[in-house]
């Protein structure tokens, strides 16, 4: 299969989560990133988790929180639907206030990771090539 170069901005993934004692799935888009950027969001995002387990903190990585990095890394949304079951369109607006439910931004940005691992192992449902 031949190396392409393609224009996609962004590529869905499956988040799934739970939410007082239910279940939740949706589609999310993340945003290519520079790998310079992936890196750079990993380790400092394991350097924090890494201390916060040992009872410590650096304030140069009180930034990286999970809400940060989902709303870094995600670009739209599929399959997520109001109490009627009517679509809700994705804004960075109510993608801020759904990031701020318990439990949603980890799920986020774990599956933005497993995206990652995913695509290093060619099980990417991402679109192949640079972004």
């Amino acid at each position: 299969m031949p190396f392409k170069i393609s224009s996609a901005t962004d590529y869905p993934w499956t988040v799934s989560g739970e939410l007082a004692g239910e279940r939740w799935t949706m589609t999310a888009r993340f945003r290519f990133l520079n790998q310079e950027r992936i890196d750079e969001l990993l380790l400092k995002t394991s350097r924090r988790a890494y201390l916060l387990e040992n009872g410590q903190d650096d304030p140069a990585l009180s930034d990286m929180t999970a809400i940060n990095m989902a709303t870094e890394v995600l670009a739209g949304w599929e399959d997520v639907t109001d109490d009627d079951g009517e679509p809700v369109p994705f804004t960075a607006q109510r993608a801020a206030a759904w990031l701020r439910v318990q439990g949603v931004a980890a799920a986020v940005a774990t599956a933005w990771q497993e995206s990652l691992q995913g695509a290093r192992r060619g099980n990417s449902k991402a679109p192949r090539g640079i972004g």
